[in-house]
């Protein structure tokens, strides 16, 4: 399809509507399953009108385009960056799940308060990426407690310490649901996005809601083992992430794969709901989304999630530059706290408990 003399690749059009079947309205959070897209979906009928695209496709859907913004998007093609010939590896401390442990390690609340209990959830975090505790009091004290055993909560556009439940009017975001969550990463619409989340359970009545955890690490390591040339794509090219709410606007870039200057594999940041329209330059279109698509399909491979489910009193703090994270649908009353904190001081705790120094990021 030609907009603005150029040629535009259908796949890309059908996947970034900007129509209420497409988009959120208010946050702007992609509704559009793009994993089911036909590689070979076409257009059946195209109407311009008043400066919008209107098109029905061949898979049955209807997508509208505000023409201004789209020739914004086709006016700044992206290429992958440089190669840099780097397989992809892992850093020695981490122990890669690609099934979950069929009994999930617990620890109890008492962790938090006691320096040799402590050392070992962390080390238990710093192996997996997640740590799981028991028999928490209610309130925002433990969240703190525990975060600054880290570093601090940071603050975002959330607050320090938030609340999360659905209903919640403060954020139109689809963690404030009760829909069931695709796994993901948070922040990428964030230069820096959050090294840790910490969820508290306050509240329970109904069913549902299980948190689901993958290990992004080991799927990225199995990923680039059977295509290490999709890997490496993903390690090059910086998809765009958005977040928008009144008074807010953020956007950054950041590769899937993030690798070191030895190509350790530092962060996975995969999140649909947040992605931004960005076209890939010429001869790039279909091998960005066919990466992008097959990494998917590996890390949500239903053998590597591990299930957790909730109580009051049960805590969840997990890396969120290595986990990907989702949500089983719920129905009832279901209150989280919970805060981020950053990764510096994620590193920062592994080291002064002595288990191990991290080198350098690009």
């Amino acid at each position: 399809m030609r907009i603005g003399g150029n040629e535009i690749s259908a796949r890309w059009l059908r996947d970034h509507g900007d129509d209420p079947s497409s988009l959120d309205p208010v946050s702007g959070q992609r509704l559009v399953d793009t994993f089911s897209i036909p590689r070979d979906v076409s257009a059946r009928h195209v109407e311009e009108r008043d400066g919008r695209l209107t098109i029905d496709w061949s898979d049955g859907a209807t997508t509208t385009h505000d023409l201004d913004a789209l020739r914004a998007v086709i006016a700044a093609p992206r290429s992958p960056g440089p190669a840099a010939d780097l397989a992809l590896t892992l850093d020695p401390g981490v122990v890669p799940w690609p099934a979950p442990p069929a009994d999930p390690t617990r620890f109890d609340a008492t962790v938090i308060d006691h320096d040799d209990e402590w050392i070992d959830a962390l080390t238990h975090l710093r192996r997996y990426g997640w740590l799981a505790i028991d028999g928490a009091a209610p309130g925002r004290a433990p969240v703190e407690r525990l975060a600054a055993r880290i570093g601090y909560p940071r603050s975002t556009v959330f607050g320090a310490v938030w609340e999360m439940a659905a209903g919640a009017q403060d954020h139109r975001d689809s963690a404030y649901d009760s829909i069931a969550l695709d796994l993901h990463t948070d922040g990428t619409y964030s230069f820096d996005a959050p090294g840790t989340i910490l969820f508290s359970q306050q509240r329970r009545g109904g069913d549902g809601g299980d948190s689901v955890l993958v290990d992004g690490f080991a799927a990225a390591a199995d990923f680039a083992a059977s295509d290490p040339t999709a890997a490496d794509l993903l390690s090059r090219y910086e998809i765009r992430g958005r977040y928008v709410e009144p008074g807010v606007d953020l956007l950054a870039d950041r590769v899937p794969l993030r690798l070191d200057r030895s190509g350790v594999l530092r962060q996975v940041s995969f999140n649909n709901y947040d992605r931004a329209p960005v076209l890939p330059a010429a001869g790039h279109l279909d091998d960005v989304l066919d990466a992008y698509q097959a990494f998917r399909a590996t890390f949500t491979e239903a053998s590597r999630a591990l299930v957790l489910d909730w109580e009051p009193g049960r805590m969840l703090l997990f890396d969120n530059w290595r986990l990907l994270h989702g949500r089983t649908e719920y129905q009832g009353a279901r209150v989280f706290l919970g805060c981020y904190t950053n990764h510096e001081d994620l590193e920062g705790a592994y080291r002064r408990a002595g288990l191990g120094e991290r080198r350098g990021h690009r």
